[in-house]
């Protein structure tokens, strides 16, 4: 399977990246420090233009229109389509169309055949696709040191917590299921307990259905969570968009009862 290396950038227009069947869901690790943004981000548009300067630091700035440009390519070259035509809108299970909820890609009037979640924390972002109608939300985040946890994660957590990684690691997992319904966490997802497959179930409330989560590799000093709507996905495929050393250096695929670590 072809990796994207950090010396061979996505160009100017679409580039043709690995396939991607249904029923798996492919993570792309992204270093938004070494990341070349491929057009210098103007396959933006206005919204996260706006975004970017709202934020204070130049750094800040800079990162997130290298994840948002970066998430672009990677939607481009997986349909062929301009990074610059695509657009989305928000959609909100509870609401409908609304300035809040899940992204939703599209080309003019036709809707990307892909479901997409990106979460980047700092010099880190993590970018999930999949097909429909698999649905998915990626959370990635730097440990944080001292939070009463106890208070933060309420009810919402699948088991105890000790150390601020575990804590982190279960904020991840309840953000990821928030992300894959639509919702966020203001009315936090509810866990059940973590099977020997690494999986979780987890319900949202006032929303039907059912979602899996799970903990994903990360870079040393974050962790991750995987999120998806129905049933854990066949494979999980991690590949590497960066020269981020912690990261995979090539494609691992993982099965619903695969035990590793991941």
């Amino acid at each position: 399977m072809t990796i994207m290396r950090p010396d061979t950038p996505l160009a100017d227009g679409p580039v043709a990246l690995p396939d991607l069947p249904a029923g798996v869901v492919h993570l792309w690790y992204l270093g938004l420090d070494t990341l070349e943004l491929p057009d210098g981000g103007d396959c933006l548009g206005a919204d996260e233009r706006q975004r970017a300067r709202r934020l204070q630091r130049a750094v800040d700035r800079r990162r997130y229109r290298a994840a948002h440009c970066a998430l672009r390519h990677l939607l481009a070259g997986y349909t062929g389509e301009e990074p610059a035509a695509l657009a989305f809108h928000r959609f909100c299970p509870r609401c409908g169309p609304a300035v809040h909820g899940k992204p939703i890609w599209a080309v003019g009037s036709g809707q990307v055949a892909l479901d997409v979640s990106l979460s980047h924390s700092e010099e880190t972002a993590i970018v999930a696709l999949c097909r429909p109608p698999l649905t998915v939300g990626v959370d990635v985040e730097r440990v944080r040191a001292g939070v009463n946890w106890s208070a933060v994660l309420s009810e919402g957590a699948n088991g105890p917590v000790r150390t601020d990684r575990e804590g982190t690691q279960a904020w991840t997992r309840l953000e990821a299921v928030g992300k894959a319904a639509g919702t966020g966490v203001v009315d936090p997802p509810l866990l059940g307990a973590e099977l020997p497959n690494g999986w979780a179930s987890a319900t949202v409330p006032d929303v039907p259905g059912v979602w899996f989560v799970r903990a994903i590799e990360a870079p040393a000093g974050f962790t991750a969570s995987l999120a998806v709507n129905d049933r854990p996905p066949g494979s999980v495929e991690s590949l590497r968009w960066s020269c981020e050393p912690q990261c995979p250096e090539t494609p691992v695929r993982n099965s619903p009862d695969c035990n590793a670590p991941f």
